[in-house]
Formats: C-alpha cells, structure tokens, sequence
C-alpha cells in the first residue's frame, strides 16, 4: 500500500512538473509599468514600459518601451509582443495606469482581466493620469536610470504618505462591491518630474469627479486612522500656522431609523506644530489654533460630503456603515435616499508640541 502511494504521488508530481511553463530569465522581458489611452469608444492605446537588462556584470537597465491600438488587455498586449525581441511578462507589474479621457468613457474593459489574470498581483500601484499615460512612461527623467522605476518610486515612497494605499485589489474590492464607490490618485507629467494632483472619484467604472490634493488629505483624515500628513491654519491675524499629524483616528456612528438615517463622523486629531513664523505660543494662541483648525476642517468637510452627495458617490463607504446597522438594508431605498441624508462632523484636535522654542 505504501509502495502503491509512492508512486500515485511520484505520478502526480511528474506531471504537475511538466504542466508548469518554465521560463528562462534570459528569454523574458518583464513589464514594470503598463498604461491605457483613450482613443475612441471601441479602442484605446496601450505602453508598456519593459526595461531591457544588457548581458554583463553591474549594467545599467535601457528604457524600452512598446505601444499597440487594441479593442481588449489581451489583444493590446498580443500586438505589443509582436513588437518585443522577448516574451514580454507581466508578473512583477508594479503601476498600472488609466488616462483620464479614458476612464470617463469607462474601464470596465480593464477591470474584468485585472480581477481574472493571475499573472497580475493584487499589490499593483494604480493611478488615473491628467493628459497622455504615453508621454508620462516614455519620458526620460533625470533623477531615475529608467522612467519605469521612477513612477514605482514616485507611487510607492511619496503616495503612501499622502492616500490611502491605491492598489489593484482594493480599486477592485471597491469596483465590484456596492457599499463604497471606487478612487485613485490622479498624477500628471508636468516639465520633467510627476506630480499628484487628487484624487479620482468613480461611479461604478466611470470616473464623475476629482478631489485637489488638498482635499485628499482631508479626505484620508475622514477615511482612516493615520499618521502622516500636514494641515495649514489661518488664524484671525492672517498668519498661517503648518500642523503636523501625529496620529488621527475617525469613527462613524449611525443613528435613527432605515427610513430616516443619521450619520455623525467623529475625527480626533493629535498633533504637532512644524511651522507659526513670528506666533508667541501661549496658551491663548494654542486654544485658538485648535478651535480655528476644528471650525476650518468641518467647513471643509461639510463642502467635500456635499460634492459626493451631488455626483452621487460614496467613496467614504458610507453604505456599509448604514447597511451594517440595520437589518434587511433596502439597497435601492438608500440609493435615492443618499443625496439627502445628514452627515455632521465632529473634529476635535489637540496639540501637544510646539517646538524646541516656545516664544
């Protein structure tokens, strides 16, 4: 029996073995960064963004870069290999990137075989880009061996710190669920660096609206707990204090009934002062930075849950706060509820520092 076993699982493991594709480093062309244009309703252009590693020891990467018109993802990439001295692969793909124009006729067409490949991780960076996704791969920046590598750097080292982490799976969790509407970040190429604008708001896979990228840093204060990001107050004397975060955290309670539901959102914030030229620091002047810095961000706050209560969006997720406090949650009911529902903010802050000089 146990000789019999052996050889059911030596079989087994032969031809596991042989089912397996291999690949010989040498003979690939791995795709760092791949990128859509629109250019009409039935087609769009792809770039991919391949760097080529020359034979020899300590080399530098070549930018190369491939583009195709196509009608799918698969029917642009097939075009594009036919361009490629390698078989090009996509499975250390790190941005994936959607024009604006694009992404205002829908990506539907770029989402299905982003949620069905299993050659693209789910930690790929994503990004809607203001102007041609062309011209900001194949640039050649100054401060970067290949333009592939400074898009990661510039997705991975800075938007981290600002966003909350825009990656394939979540745009996917967001896009094929119905309690929170989809968001990226939105960059551009402007002279010869990228540069973060916002953020994208979407409407299942069309894009409706944009967030400046002052408001995203708001935005990420109502949406997680975090602990990067700096804030600018203006006190009654025009003088303008920089506030960093030190650590914030935000909770949405839900009240009243299905039919008439409430919602209040709760942010505390703890932080540090970083920049008051010229500001004694009294007291007097930290009560009033805090209730200035309170009375601001509500009004800010306020006016961003009114632009998505127009554009009918809900990137906050929202939804799923009120779906989970009520039994039998009446989908469409809410959907033409939302516009209109109250959301109030609460914002409390307290500073703790103010510097090594206290005058």
């Amino acid at each position: 029996m146990k000789k019999f076993l052996f050889w059911c699982i030596f079989t087994f493991i032969l031809l596991f073995y042989n089912s397996i594709e291999t690949m010989i480093l040498e003979d690939i062309q791995h795709v760092s960064a791949i990128g859509y244009d629109y250019v009409d309703d039935d087609r769009m252009k792809g770039t991919a963004a391949a760097p080529f590693y020359p034979a020899g020891i300590n080399v530098e990467p070549l930018d190369a870069f491939f583009t195709a018109e196509g009608h799918t993802f698969l029917d642009i990439l097939q075009k594009q290999q036919l361009e490629s001295q390698r078989k090009l692969v996509t499975g250390r793909l790190q941005n994936f990137l959607i024009s604006k124009e694009l992404a205002k006729h829908g990506v539907a067409k770029l989402t299905d075989p982003l949620g069905r490949s299993t050659d693209i991780g789910r930690d790929v960076y994503m990004a809607v880009v203001d102007g041609s996704v062309e011209d900001l791969l194949t640039f050649k920046y100054s401060n970067a061996p290949t333009s592939a590598e400074y898009l990661s750097d510039f997705m991975e080292r800075n938007l981290k710190d600002i966003i909350p982490k825009p990656t394939v799976h979540i745009f996917l969790e967001q896009y094929n669920g119905f309690v929170q509407d989809p968001f990226l970040p939105m960059i551009e190429k402007k002279h010869d660096h990228i540069r973060y604008k916002g953020l994208a708001l979407f409407k299942g896979d069309h894009y409706v609206g944009e967030l400046s990228d002052k408001e995203s840093y708001l935005f990420t204060l109502l949406y997680e707990k975090t602990k990067t990001g700096t804030d600018q107050i203006s006190l009654k004397n025009k003088k303008y204090i920089a506030i960093q975060n030190i650590r914030s955290k935000v909770k949405y309670k839900v009240s009243g009934s299905q039919d008439d539901p409430r919602v209040d959102v709760h942010v505390s914030f703890l932080g540090e002062v970083k920049d008051a030229p010229s500001i004694s620091m009294g007291e007097d002047t930290l009560k009033e930075m805090e209730q200035e810095w309170s009375k601001g961000t509500t009004q800010r706050a306020n006016k961003m849950m009114n632009k998505f209560q127009k554009l009918e969006v809900d990137p906050l997720g929202i939804t799923e706060k009120v779906r989970s406090h009520f039994r039998n949650f009446d989908k469409k009911a809410w959907e033409e509820r939302y516009p209109t529902i109250p959301v109030e903010f609460h914002m409390k802050i307290r500073i703790t520092n103010t510097g090594i000089t206290n005058k």
